[in-house]
């Protein structure tokens, strides 16, 4: 059983990181601002806010994923997606599924490289079904690799075709890179670096998956907790 899979969420470290934040708020101001006035925040230069534009369709939900759940909120989407067809006729224009992977979800947001260089099979305790050791490749990510295939549909490559809208936890991102890196030999900043170059396809960085959340609902989703 290794480290993380003994406590999938380091606290000191991420606290430190969120007291850190909170310090930073309180000292530009924004935390005596008028939280009412404040609903609708300002475009920000520094990420990209694309995804909550393309949230338009009749039907829209949130799939909140904290914990990998053997790719299980990617089949949930799926699976939303399908019933709303079979049972309704609802096709996909008319769909809005905005998945959020964050905190221990994070390695659902990651490339082959990352997974194989950081051992992110042994980190997040995902075994891959072809080998049935540790992972050494994302499971979830394409739809010939999908970990089980009745649901390869639900692999991240093909809810990206289908519409859905994804966001991954830049705070998720930056802590795991940082303790991943740490096992494996390499420096905290050249880590980071890495995991945000080698996002999958259709992976929207946000600042935090919780803001995403928040961004998602005013945008009119409906929450759902796949975790």
């Amino acid at each position: 059983m290794s480290e993380f899979e003994m406590e999938p969420t380091p606290r000191r470290g991420f606290l430190a990181r969120l007291a850190a934040g909170s310090l930073a708020l309180a000292a530009s101001g924004f935390a005596t601002a008028n939280a009412e006035s404040a609903h609708h925040p300002s475009a920000s230069p520094e990420w990209d806010e694309t995804w909550m534009t393309r949230i338009k369709g009749k039907h829209r939900q949130l799939f909140d994923g904290m914990t990998v759940n053997d790719g299980f909120g990617l089949v949930m989407t799926r699976i939303w997606m399908m019933t709303n067809f079979q049972a309704y006729k609802i096709p996909e224009k008319d769909l809005s599924a905005v998945i959020v992977v964050r905190h221990a979800a994070i390695c659902i947001a990651m490339n082959d490289s990352i997974w194989s260089k950081y051992k992110l099979g042994e980190v997040f305790n995902v075994t891959d079904p072809t080998t049935s050791k540790p992972a050494e490749r994302n499971i979830y990510a394409t739809t010939a690799g999908f970990w089980m295939q009745p649901f390869a549909q639900a692999s991240v490559e093909a809810l990206k075709a289908s519409g859905a809208i994804m966001c991954a936890c830049n705070m998720a991102l930056m802590h795991f890179a940082e303790q991943a890196g740490g096992k494996v030999g390499i420096e905290k900043d050249a880590a980071i670096a890495e995991w945000k170059a080698n996002l999958l396809p259709g992976m929207t960085l946000v600042p935090s998956g919780v803001l995403a959340v928040g961004r998602a609902q005013e945008h009119g989703c409906v929450y759902c907790n796949v975790s």
